[in-house]
């Protein structure tokens, strides 16, 4: 590509993968536009399978802040603290990976404010970030059995903006707009497009 092109128009992307979902975010724009982009994929359940909700949510307490381990107090049922927890993971890993963070990032430094919509960082506001948050369900063949495995996602991208964004997408026709489902056949059909 001529580098005078490179500087206008350049793609910048991220992978992330959890058992079985493989996700790949991307935008395009100038150089300096396409750099601050993350994705997370976390499956919504408990690692250990057969550890019980309420203890795999203390196991993961070291990574959340106290405001956001009260979103996930045992007063409230298993479906929403497992939700939530992955919800609040996501995000983090979504942008630790678009500042370019390693694994061993300290994600209780993060802080996601579901109620007021809000995101902070070592206690300061993090400003200009646009937060895109999904689920993800597919089947899975397991023997002769189709199950279900359901995926918590989300985007971190670095729009520039006064304030950061939340979007929450919930309708499946919203998120048709943006978010294309590929099984592994049709990815090796476009595969030789990606490379041209």
């Amino acid at each position: 590509m001529n580098p005078t092109h490179r500087l206008r128009a350049m793609i910048g992307y991220h992978l992330a993968y959890e058992n079985d979902l493989v996700g790949m975010v991307m935008t395009q724009g100038r150089q300096r536009e396409v750099i601050n982009i993350g994705l997370a994929v976390k499956q919504i359940c408990t690692v250990p399978a057969d550890m019980s909700v309420a203890a795999y949510a203390e196991s993961q307490h070291h990574k959340l802040t106290p405001l956001e381990v009260s979103f996930i107090g045992p007063d409230q049922p298993d479906d929403v603290i497992l939700r939530r927890l992955c919800i609040m993971l996501a995000l983090k890993q979504a942008y630790i990976k678009a500042i370019g963070q390693p694994m061993g990032f300290d994600l209780s430094r993060l802080e996601f404010n579901f109620p007021e919509a809000t995101a902070r960082g070592d206690g300061f506001p993090l400003q200009g970030w646009e937060f895109r948050v999904w689920q993800a369900h597919i089947g899975v063949k397991r023997g002769d059995q189709l199950i279900e495995e359901r995926y918590q996602c989300a985007s971190a991208f670095f729009r520039g903006t006064e304030e950061s964004k939340f979007i929450w997408q919930k309708d499946s026709k919203q998120l048709d707009s943006w978010v294309q489902f590929l099984t592994v056949d049709q990815l090796i059909t476009v595969l030789p497009k990606l490379s041209d």
